[in-house]
């Protein structure tokens, strides 16, 4: 029997599309969290690769605090793809954050078990009402246009 990849969309808000899965759920041994918008710069910068690296780090510091006491690692991979060429104000560009997140027991939970669901979805209110919210330099729209 082949990997069976899952997805499961969260409508938590209105400007970001979240959802979680994982790419296998037979054995469900890791998850990931996707987070994805179009940013507009709020300012210039000369060289946007150190506020996008500054912001990925808020995240990622984030998750590791919030993954302490759940059902994972406290270890996860964050990417956050937003290219810094092409930047500017009144321009707006897409980002994807993708959270890898790595379960301490496989098999022990299914996809949409309530407490993962739980679990996923705070993390996810935290990094959009913390480091995403808090952020002077980007502005956060639904669409491109």
């Amino acid at each position: 029997m082949g990997k069976q990849g899952r997805e499961v969309r969260t409508n938590i808000s209105d400007v970001f599309r979240t959802s979680y899965g994982t790419v296998d759920s037979t054995t469900l041994k890791s998850l990931y969290l996707n987070l994805s918008t179009w940013v507009e710069p709020l300012e210039e910068v000369d060289n946007w690769a150190t506020p996008i690296k500054k912001f990925k780090y808020n995240i990622d510091n984030l998750i590791h605090k919030e993954l302490k006491d759940t059902e994972f690692k406290e270890k996860a991979i964050v990417d956050l793809d937003l290219r810094a060429s092409g930047m500017k104000i009144g321009k707006r560009s897409f980002m994807r954050c993708e959270v890898t997140m790595f379960l301490n027991y496989k098999n022990k939970y299914h996809i949409k078990s309530r407490i993962l669901s739980d679990t996923i979805n705070k993390i996810t209110r935290k990094v959009i009402n913390g480091p995403l919210s808090t952020t002077n330099t980007f502005k956060f729209h639904k669409k491109k246009k």
